[in-house]
């Protein structure tokens, strides 16, 4: 196959994106009506890919026998290059590749609506350490930015018990108060 100009303007528009997603990443602000914890920095960026979780349960007050419950995100975080930099699971809990681990206090301190109704909320989340010195030791507040699906079904549950996992991604911003000092993730 030989290259086109189009491939290969093609291809330098995509690296040229690909350069930029860091930049971006560090620049996103927050959505309208989010608010950010007085006096925090931002320390680290994780972006997960993954799923949320939901089983079937029956329904209280609803017409409805059984509805969608939330279980638990299952979540590769990622740095901007793409490398594996740490997980985030049932808790909330999100842990580094240097095994510092914070877990998330629920309900989440405030949320904004995603983009489209098959994005899960934008999260504000308080959080404290529960692992060993690294990245994520001095974070006490994470935020959920930037989502794409991990909406439960539109569809009701056929039966109790039943579980999916819906596809979703995120950038994560991890927070500290501003008079701490924080080690490098690498």
């Amino acid at each position: 196959m030989t290259f086109t100009r189009p491939h290969w303007l093609l291809a330098g528009c995509f690296c040229s994106l690909l350069f930029a997603l860091p930049l971006l990443a560090e620049n996103l602000s927050p959505a309208p009506g989010l608010p950010l914890p007085a006096s925090a920095r931002l320390v680290w960026v994780a972006h997960a890919t993954g799923f949320q979780i939901y089983k079937a349960q029956a329904s209280t007050g609803s017409p409805a026998p059984l509805r969608w419950v939330f279980q638990e995100p299952e979540a590769t975080l990622h740095d901007a290059a793409g490398t594996k930099v740490g997980r985030h699971f049932r808790g909330p809990c999100w842990e580094a590749a240097d095994g510092s681990r914070i877990e998330g206090s629920v309900p989440p301190l405030a949320q904004a609506p995603g983009r489209a109704p098959a994005d899960v909320p934008w999260l504000v989340i308080s959080v404290h350490s529960t692992g060993t010195a690294g990245v994520l030791a001095s974070v006490t507040h994470v935020l959920r930015i930037d989502t794409l699906g991990g909406a439960a079904p539109v569809t009701p549950p056929s039966r109790a018990g039943q579980t999916v996992r819906i596809p979703y991604r995120a950038i994560y911003l991890f927070l500290a108060p501003s008079t701490e000092s924080t080690p490098s993730p690498r």
